[in-house]
């Protein structure tokens, strides 16, 4: 029996001139600012006409896309235990637990079953080639797109071995533009990307370096968006499940700082 939710739905969304897409770019824990970025938009009756995210943001894009309310993904998000996600001391944890904390909202969905057009960005490792998942399970293209390498085991698929996106596209606002949306805003989680560390844990160097290394995959998602949202997160770590309430409310800050900008894009009072 399906698991029932309540769902999120715009009321009186506002119609636009022009299709609106959203690109959501990775950064681990600090993915709960997008959620921040969505209420402001609900708040605004916008609504985004298809959405692509990497890593993190296809986590979160897909919980939107399926139409799952904002609080209920906040609230799973909290009862989320870090043993769930990661084990064996953070190295090659299978990317299974990823997709089995999806599916207690979306409950095996497919793509095809989704109400927003949805796409979540991966890499085959075979080929070196980036992978756009749009059709199948929903929860199992997350998990690829969130395997991050040396934290999680890569996800076998299509005679495909998938990792996150992040390593060629961090933030797909050109998957956008190619889904056809006219207007592409994009949301960076990680604008202080390529700093480094100061820090010799294990965890903590893994992270810099992919910081560092996903700071050249940028060039298409800045291309090829119109406006771009950057939430001050640097004070958070992208490992960590505490802090969520914070980072909701600066990705909302962020978004809402940014919301007459955006207004005069979409051509809104």
């Amino acid at each position: 029996m399906k698991k029932k939710y309540v769902p999120f739905k715009f009321s009186n969304t506002v119609k636009l001139k022009h299709r609106l897409g959203l690109a959501l770019s990775g950064g681990g824990t600090r993915g709960f600012a997008h959620i921040g970025v969505l209420k402001a938009f609900q708040e605004e009756r916008i609504a985004f006409d298809c959405v692509a995210g990497t890593s993190a943001g296809s986590l979160i894009g897909a919980l939107y896309c399926a139409d799952v309310g904002l609080d209920v993904i906040i609230q799973e998000a909290k009862r989320v235990q870090r043993k769930e996600l990661v084990r064996r001391l953070w190295i090659n944890s299978d990317s299974a637990n990823i997709a089995n904390v999806v599916n207690r909202l979306l409950v095996d969905k497919t793509f095809e079953e989704l109400s927003t057009p949805f796409a979540a960005v991966a890499v085959d490792v075979l080929s070196g080639n980036e992978v756009v998942l749009t059709s199948g399970n929903v929860a199992k293209a997350v998990s690829a797109s969130c395997a991050v390498p040396a934290l999680f085991k890569p996800v076998e698929s299509d005679g495909m071995v998938l990792m996150d996106g992040g390593l060629l596209n961090n933030m797909p606002a050109d998957v956008c533009r190619k889904m056809g949306a006219q207007i592409v805003i994009g949301v960076d989680l990680n604008c202080h990307r390529g700093e480094g560390t100061d820090s010799r844990k294990l965890r903590d160097l893994l992270f810099a370096a992919w910081s560092i290394t996903t700071k050249s995959t940028m060039y298409k998602g800045l291309q090829n968006s119109d406006l771009v949202i950057e939430p001050e997160l640097r004070q958070f770590s992208r490992a960590s499940l505490d802090s969520i309430d914070e980072m909701v409310e600066e990705g909302y800050r962020a978004a809402k700082q940014k919301m007459p900008e955006i207004k005069k894009l979409l051509g809104l009072k």
